[in-house]
């Protein structure tokens, strides 16, 4: 068996594992990045390709040149969206949300390829066509085992990064409760029900379609969702995804009818040119980023520390400041000898503290729980009431709805739109009514409230290790409260 020895391994080719990887490279520690892939297919994943101009420094940490990356016409092929269209069919919905700042669609493939080049050049060796199919630990984690061009090869390490995305393999392979810790371990594994599956296709249009300078999502039975994000005006990414705690959706199928009643697709076909990378799937993450990111000798980034929520539009960027963090953190540990929780702890301390986006995300995953206790055709009327302001604040559009007033004004727009809409008979077709709809927008205050109490809970996030236990106490007694809250049974409770 080949034997390998570095400072940092990466696992995964994506977002993540670039950032990660290239963080760490660039300060002279020695990175190896694992990718399952070949190099050909490297970085490549479903998605729906939109994501915040990557040309704003401000907007993608380290090293990784984005402005380079955009300047490429293969990678950036469409940068004139500069709003959200939110449709739904059947109460005749159709709100247009402007973007403050803009959005873009790129060619994921191109993107992910870049990506790789970028981390390569860095200084990062990348091994693809490699399988891990253990962890090696003994008290901490020290490196994995795997499969490289059908030989076994094993990976030494004094920091693992675990950027294998969505519902990671690696997770069920760590013994985490054998690990060396001060107490009980700050990591918990995901469960299966935080998780969404998804499936997307690239079409082609005979004529251009109307929204080629929006991006269109839909919603879908069993809290499901559409997009059809154009690349060009007549070229168009459509895609679904669903929720793996409720019951499962033939994707490919359930895509194609909606597909099919859909006026600008009827002479429209799957893209020839793209040498099978026109279809794909993938699971993705639905939930809030993880309590503990980190354990002795492991750092959790991306999909794998759920730290991407494509529904709020945090997937790519997301993924970018976890990896980055995971590897400031690997960095800063190696310089201090330090692999434990505390010595890692700094990956938590900047992603909830610092930079805070991992704090929003999870504050907002409130709605989430929310949407799941309520039935999906009473969701759809309460989501077509939403004023757009709101909406805006929920999918990242703008930031205009966190003070009283703006509050006060999503109550009172509720309200007032239930009335009008009823009075239409708009929701007739959703068999929705107005006891459901009034005990749901009562809902959305509570959420509302806890939202804010989530909000303070995650800006006091622990500076080291030795106070998660009394934060992980406190924020848990907002779950209990908001369970309670929303009459949720022990069953229906999400975390």
């Amino acid at each position: 068996m080949v034997r390998n020895q570095h400072d940092v391994v990466v696992v995964g080719g994506g977002v993540a594992g670039c950032f990660a990887a290239a963080t760490a490279a660039v300060e002279g520690v020695d990175v190896v990045q694992l990718e399952r892939k070949s190099r050909q297919k490297g970085g490549f994943i479903a998605c729906g390709d939109a994501m915040k101009s990557p040309r704003d420094p401000s907007n993608y940490p380290g090293p990784i040149d984005m402005d380079a990356i955009a300047s490429d016409e293969a990678v950036l092929v469409d940068s004139n969206i500069d709003r959200i269209e939110f449709w739904d069919d059947a109460v005749g919905v159709r709100k247009v949300l402007p973007y403050e700042d803009g959005s873009n669609v790129v060619d994921r493939y191109e993107f992910g390829q870049r990506l790789l080049e970028q981390a390569a050049d860095l200084g990062v060796e990348q091994h693809y066509d490699t399988v891990v199919n253990e962890v090696v630990q003994n008290g901490r984690v020290t490196g994995v085992k795997a499969i490289r061009d059908g030989e076994p090869v094993t990976y030494g390490c004094d920091v693992l990064i675990d950027a294998a995305g969505a519902q990671s393999i690696l997770q069920d392979m760590v013994g985490f409760e054998s690990l060396d810790t001060p107490g009980d371990p700050t990591f918990e594994v995901p469960q299966y029900t935080h998780f969404g599956s998804a499936y997307r296709e690239i079409i082609e249009t005979d004529e251009p379609v109307e929204y080629h300078d929006a991006i269109v999502g839909k919603p879908l039975e069993e809290l499901g969702y559409i997009w059809y994000f154009p690349r060009t005006p007549t070229e168009i990414n459509v895609g679904l995804g669903f929720q793996m705690n409720k019951e499962p959706i033939p994707l490919v199928d359930r895509l194609r009818r909606d597909v099919e009643t859909r006026p600008e697709y009827q002479k429209a076909a799957v893209a020839e040119k793209f040498d099978g990378k026109n279809k794909l799937g993938s699971a993705i993450a639905l939930r809030r980023p993880l309590d503990s990111m980190v354990a002795p000798g492991y750092l959790a980034a991306g999909g794998a520390a759920g730290t991407t929520h494509p529904i709020t539009g945090k997937g790519i960027r997301g993924a970018a400041y976890s990896g980055y963090s995971a590897g400031r953190a690997a960095v800063e540990a190696i310089e201090d000898g330090d692999f434990s929780e505390h010595g890692l702890w700094e990956h938590n301390r900047w992603l909830y503290r610092e930079h805070g986006e991992a704090a929003k995300l999870a504050s907002w995953d409130a709605y989430n729980v929310a949407a799941n206790s309520i039935d999906v055709n009473v969701l759809r009327a309460l989501t077509a009431l939403l004023p757009e302001k709101e909406i805006r604040g929920i999918v990242g559009t703008s930031t205009e709805v966190d003070d009283l007033k703006s509050k006060l004004f999503v109550g009172a727009g509720l309200a007032r739109n239930a009335l009008s809409e009823f009075r239409a008979g708009t929701f007739d077709t959703l068999g929705v009514s107005k006891s459901e709809l009034y005990d749901a927008i009562r809902s959305v205050g509570q959420t509302r409230d806890h939202v804010t109490a989530y909000e303070r809970q995650y800006e006091a996030y622990p500076e080291d290790r030795s106070g998660f236990e009394s934060w992980l106490s406190d924020r848990n007694r907002i779950d209990r409260d908001f369970y309670d809250a929303l009459d949720l049974s022990t069953d229906e409770q999400k975390y």
